[in-house]
């Protein structure tokens, strides 16, 4: 019955903000309508609760995933977790990529199956826990001195990000980070100093001024060379509001504030950037060929770049490259990077509860940890195994990225906003402002759609 109330909850909140036609064709779509339940394979036919093999050797627990990228890492995983204790067996699915998880996930697990153990990013981890779809960790985490030591190696913060209403939903195991990307031949023909060589005093508005001077028009005013790339999207959106000292919710989550005086005041010498400095490629340029692209192909001077970017970058052949650490604020003198930290789930439905902290004791242990670290990946939560992520030769300041794991924000936003729908209204209104719009006008018309999603959703929670 409970699971039932819950299912019920999840799905108005998908009528409410438009999500069922979402779970059609968008990404990163948490929950999915009745006639997805009926249909998903999910639903029909994965047990939640871990079985016992034909023979009786094995108990199998079920983790699901869709970071094909992380297969060989994650294989690993299982291979040290299974070593490690012989009686387990764990399954690990990859669910066809990131639209079938998110519209599968919370269908199974409303349904009473699903997997036993799932992989969540921060963005969508409220929704999750807030709505019962999520197990409660806090007791197990206590009773296990494993548990304690790994979650002890990583920072509060990161640890912190996968708790829900004083109650521990999730435990982190990798972490992200942000900095500037930049074509080291632009700037040594433009004479201009090396991001890397003033990092530890730049700011964005030296970034506005290294801009315009990468910056390169003919006589007719079209670009060779654009400086920068002004975005509306998370990077660096986010970075700009947090650096400068505003939030994009309340404390509880119940309202946004992306259109209050100190979130326009953070964004409006970025957008600024876009429409009177036309320092960067314009929106349709950038739908017709990728920021990343653009850079890689040399037409791009510097632009935001996460670390996941990295392997992609080292591709570049036609010129030099590196990065360095994000700007200060010229306000408040902080930097800020946002940080998308993947953690485990567990389903509360599942019958495996101490199968799946015995699993979740080695995957975040120094060694499964270490996995991660090896291959170069991703960047373990664990802090003490970190050292050989960032080994590799490219780029030459990748160093800038672990200084950034110092001043990391974790990406936490709301439960009673779908993810997608609060990129899609906000960022909305950060166009609208790069088109030509009142920046204050613009941003303020995104908060206000953005809380009328939150306030008819709220209704359902309490």
């Amino acid at each position: 019955m409970k699971n039932q109330r819950y299912f019920a909850l999840l799905l108005s909140v998908l009528m409410l903000t438009g999500l069922l036609a979402a779970c059609q064709g968008g990404q990163n779509v948490p929950f999915a309508s009745q006639s997805d339940a009926a249909a998903s394979p999910a639903a029909q036919g994965t047990e939640s609760a871990g079985s016992t093999d034909s023979a009786g050797a094995a108990t199998t627990v079920t983790w699901w995933t869709w970071s094909t990228e992380a297969t060989e890492a994650y294989q690993d995983m299982v291979a040290m977790a299974e070593s490690a204790h012989p009686d387990l067996k764990i399954n690990l699915e990859f669910t066809g990529g990131t639209m079938d998880y998110w519209a599968k996930l919370p269908v199974a697990i409303a349904g009473g199956t699903g997997p036993d153990i799932f992989q969540m990013t921060r963005p969508s981890f409220d929704l999750y826990a807030g709505s019962n779809q999520a197990a409660d960790l806090t007791d197990a985490i206590a009773a296990s001195e494993k548990l304690q030591a790994n979650l002890a190696e990583m920072s509060d913060v990161v640890v912190e990000s996968y708790s829900h209403n004083g109650k521990q939903m999730g435990i982190p195991y990798t972490v992200e980070a942000a900095a500037i990307a930049y074509n080291k031949d632009m700037f040594a023909a433009a004479g201009l100093t090396e991001p890397k060589e003033v990092e530890d005093t730049w700011t964005w508005t030296d970034v506005r001024e290294m801009a315009n001077t990468l910056t390169i028009r003919d006589d007719k005013g079209d670009a060779s060379q654009y400086g920068f790339v002004v975005a509306a999207d998370r990077l660096p959106l986010w970075e700009l509001i947090w650096s400068h000292g505003g939030e994009l919710f309340t404390e509880d989550q119940k309202e946004c504030l992306v259109g209050s005086d100190i979130v326009v005041e953070a964004l409006t010498p970025y957008i600024e950037m876009y429409r009177d400095d036309k320092v960067s490629p314009s929106i349709d340029a950038i739908a017709t060929m990728s920021a990343d692209d653009m850079f890689m192909s040399g037409r791009i001077g510097m632009l935001v770049a996460g670390i996941w970017k990295m392997p992609t970058y080292r591709g570049i052949t036609g010129f030099e490259w590196d990065i360095a650490q994000l700007p200060f604020d010229p306000a408040t003198g902080k930097r800020v990077s946002s940080s998308n930290v993947l953690g485990f789930l567990v389903n509360p439905n599942t019958a495996q509860m101490d199968n799946c902290v015995r699993i979740l004791e080695e995957f975040t242990s120094p060694e499964g940890q270490q996995i991660l670290a090896d291959k170069q990946l991703y960047i373990p939560a664990n802090e003490s195994v970190r050292e050989n992520y960032f080994k590799a030769e490219q780029p030459a300041n990748i160093l800038a990225y672990q200084k950034t794991l110092d001043y990391i924000h974790p990406n936490i936003v709301t439960q009673y906003v779908v993810y997608d729908d609060f990129n899609r209204l906000f960022h909305d209104g950060v166009r609208n402002a790069m088109n030509g719009a009142d920046i204050a006008t613009s941003l303020k018309e995104a908060e206000d759609n953005i809380n009328a999603v939150a306030q008819e959703n709220i209704k359902n929670f309490e």
